[in-house]
């Protein structure tokens, strides 16, 4: 998967959005497909275990997050199930009372030995073409009080 940038526009103020967007352990209330999200303890950093199932596969990964309130959340992967890469950020700026949101990624799925290409090229293509529009309107929907 290429980088892939998606902007929003949400109608919360930018303080409660990006509270909303670092309070990982409640992911599992509201994000499509996050069945577990714990902080574990990792000296001078902040990492964060999430469990994803996509269907086709439930994957375990790591990553290790930088917060700079409240204008950006940056992560990149520490260990991983399944990923050779997983990096991103949430982009927050204030739009007049709401706030505008660039959210950038970029996963790239590693083939375990004796797993068929297609299937990972269906998890890949579940995390692209599924997945991430979920993830973008469940954030939303959630600091928007909608869900």
């Amino acid at each position: 998967m290429a980088e892939v940038k998606k902007e929003i526009v949400i109608d919360a103020p930018v303080e409660r959005f990006y509270d909303l967007v670092v309070d990982y352990a409640r992911y599992p209330e509201f994000v499509p497909g996050i069945k577990a999200c714990r902080i574990l303890a990792a000296p001078g950093e902040k990492h964060v275990e999430y469990q994803l199932d996509l269907g086709v596969k439930r994957i375990r990964y790591v990553l290790r997050m930088i917060e700079e309130r409240p204008a950006r959340v940056a992560w990149s992967l520490v260990s991983g199930e399944w990923m050779k890469v997983s990096n991103g950020s949430w982009a927050l700026a204030d739009a007049g009372g709401r706030t505008r949101a660039l959210y950038t990624v970029d996963i790239q799925i590693a083939r375990p030995p004796l797993v068929p290409q297609a299937v990972v090229d269906r998890v890949s293509d579940e995390l692209t073409r599924i997945q991430l529009p979920k993830t973008l309107d469940a954030f939303k929907a959630r600091a928007e009080g909608r869900a």
